[in-house]
Order: structure tokens, then C-alpha cells, then sequence
């Protein structure tokens, strides 16, 4: 192997490790997640309890949110004052 397939290697790698797959669910840590929405990580923790904000549990200690299920729930919740939207 050539030190130029080394870095074609390594340069993929960087791109796949940053750029989901078409199609795929985008993940979000809560830190994330809680910028997506302009709210406070320990907000975002609340509506999980409160709220019903829909989550992934992956251990005792990690949680994750689909960008799409968060879109979602956004749209459930949105108020339109005087006509259609």
C-alpha cells in the first residue's frame, strides 16, 4: 500500500465520521439537541420527562435524538394565529 492510498483512506474516513449517509437519521447528543431547539440542556432534559420529547436510550447514561423525530415534534406543536400556514 502506498502512503497515497493511506490518505485517501484517512480522508474518507474523516468525511463519513462527520457526513451521515443519505437516508440515514441523523443522531444528536443532547448538547445538540438542545442548540437545535435554543434551549438549555437541562430544558431539553425536562421535556423528556415532561413533554414527552422523543428520544433514543442507547445505555443507562446515553440518550440521543433523531433530527427528523425532534422536526417532527416541533411541527405537532406549532400555533398558527389567524389563518392557514
Amino acid at each position: 500500500m502506498s502512503c497515497d492510498d493511506g490518505g485517501m483512506k484517512e480522508r474518507n474516513k474523516s468525511v463519513t465520521a462527520e457526513t451521515p449517509a443519505a437516508g440515514a437519521s441523523e443522531l444528536l447528543t443532547d448538547r445538540e439537541a438542545a442548540a437545535l431547539l435554543a434551549i438549555e440542556p437541562r430544558t431539553l432534559r425536562l421535556w423528556r420527562a415532561t413533554r414527552g420529547l422523543p428520544h433514543l436510550r442507547i445505555t443507562s447514561k446515553i440518550v440521543r435524538y433523531r433530527r427528523a423525530d425532534l422536526d417532527s415534534w416541533l411541527e405537532r406543536r406549532r400555533v398558527v394565529i389567524g389563518g392557514t400556514p
